[in-house]
């Protein structure tokens, strides 16, 4: 049978992290999907942010009180807002793709700065859905209950690199989604389940077509 390693920092037990820097991305996203549906008239404008809204004060009302062993529920609801908000800008970047290439009112600068807004949004969001599936979430991984992660950071890959008991916090998901979103793969911090695998395939794909139009239309301003 083959030996696990001893050194296994996931499996340490440390104090969770704080949710009010994720709460604090949650709303930006909230606050760019608003701009970006409000930008490229999605109808109805207020559907997706309003939803993502909802679920944000949902889970902040009650994550607050309870900072260890969320009920499931709760899972269900963290993870539910970071998904409306991918399909929101999977209909958002196939309506900014028609505005660009079929015509529209929006000025170039709009249609820049929209889609720069939304690549942000994307950014910020799957470094939430990171942050919220790896090990079970954030209070799970303070527990150290998986028997791995679903991201292997290099601090957990060999003593030395960090502390025994290292944990990434949201900071580091933020690195990770930031060079899946342009690099459009996995850098120095590598997926090891399968949903990890599927959720860094589907950010590179969404970054891959945000920036291509953005280019497509950076390309037609300088034609004039």
């Amino acid at each position: 049978m083959r030996a696990e390693s001893a050194f296994q920092p996931w499996k340490a037990q440390t104090e969770p992290e704080s949710r009010w820097w994720a709460f604090v991305a949650m709303a930006v996203v909230v606050a760019g999907q608003w701009w970006v549906s409000s930008s490229l008239q999605l109808q109805p404008v207020w559907l997706f942010p309003a939803v993502a809204a909802v679920l944000l004060l949902v889970s902040i009302g009650i994550y607050l009180p309870l900072r260890t062993d969320p009920p499931k529920v709760l899972r269900v609801l963290a993870l539910g807002l970071v998904t409306v908000v991918v399909i929101a800008n999977a209909a958002s970047l196939g309506l900014l793709v028609t505005k660009v290439f079929g015509g529209t009112t929006l000025s170039p600068t709009s249609l820049l700065l929209t889609g720069l807004v939304l690549w942000l949004v994307d950014l910020t969001n799957f470094a939430l859905l990171y942050w919220e599936m790896d090990g079970g979430g954030p209070e799970e991984r303070a527990e150290g209950c998986r028997s791995y992660p679903d991201l292997l950071f290099m601090q957990q890959q060999q003593a030395g690199w960090g502390p025994d008991d290292w944990k990434p916090t949201f900071a580091d998901y933020l690195y990770v989604s930031l060079t899946s979103a342009t690099a459009f793969s996995p850098t120095d911090t590598m997926p090891l389940s399968k949903q990890a695998k599927l959720a860094m395939g589907v950010e590179s794909a969404l970054s891959l077509g945000i920036l291509a139009v953005l280019v497509a239309r950076a390309v037609n301003i300088a034609k004039g």
